[in-house]
């Protein structure tokens, strides 16, 4: 989720990108199950929309997701996502989530930004295959911008169910008004039950991250990301190309 929020701050809004790292809630398809996470953020402000489209590009196949969320005042924002994967030329449906957002603090006007983020996700059957919880903290300077993601996931799939711990961090360069360029970590850091392969653990991913913001109009924005990662432990897919597109309006 990026800042729509920011258009008054310049130097400020664009930090608010970066890094999804998409993925409101990284919901992971089999080809990534396993690979990097999405890096969530606090906003859309009251409101607001904001809409935005993820991939991850890999050999195993490519993730893509759209999600849309609105802010119902300056601490609640609720909207949906869906999410689908490409493989062997086809493009399959894979979930639909409904997404809750809760700022606690705001990094906009606060030292530091403290959110809760949690999500529930559905299958083919409109059965629960995947819930979700986030903490979400962010720090915004006029030249440095961090973030980090603590997440608790449940998966399910034919009856078997995993529990896991994961995480996404990254910290960013203001390189002038519309462009940053940060480094973005992420992955699985432990199972806490059930099925390995609905929880996996001790995959994690490192690697650059460009970011640009350009206005759209007089009240929007566009932001557009890119970031390479590769897996620096574990045994999840060797790399992945992140790809984001958001608008907020």
């Amino acid at each position: 989720m990026r800042a729509p929020g920011y258009r008054a701050r310049p130097a400020r809004r664009l930090g608010r990108f970066l890094l999804g790292t998409v993925l409101t809630g990284a919901v992971a398809s089999p080809a990534f199950a396993n690979g990097p996470e999405q890096l969530d953020q606090l906003e859309p402000d009251a409101g607001e929309w904001q809409a935005e489209y993820f991939t991850l590009l890999g050999d195993e196949g490519s993730e893509h997701l759209i999600e849309f969320l609105y802010g119902v005042n300056e601490k609640l924002a609720l909207g949906f996502e869906v999410e689908g994967e490409w493989e062997d030329g086809d493009l399959s449906f894979e979930e639909f989530g409904l997404v809750a957002l809760y700022r606690v603090s705001d990094p906009q006007d606060d030292p530091i930004g403290l959110g809760f983020e949690a999500e529930a996700a559905f299958d083919d059957e409109v059965s629960l295959s995947e819930a979700e919880g986030r903490v979400i903290l962010e720090n915004i300077t006029e030249k440095w911008w961090t973030q980090a993601d603590l997440i608790v996931r449940h998966a399910r799939e034919a009856g078997e169910g995993g529990t896991g711990l994961a995480y996404g961090t990254a910290i960013n360069r203001s390189l002038g008004e519309d462009l940053w360029l940060g480094i973005e970590a992420s992955g699985q850091l432990a199972r806490l039950g059930g099925n390995p392969e609905l929880a996996p653990e001790g995959q994690h991913y490192l690697g650059p991250a460009l970011t640009v913001e350009r206005d759209v109009g007089s009240d929007g924005e566009v932001e557009i990301g890119l970031a390479y990662l590769a897996r620096i432990a574990g045994e999840g897919p060797g790399s992945a190309v992140r790809i984001f597109v958001q608008f907020g309006f």
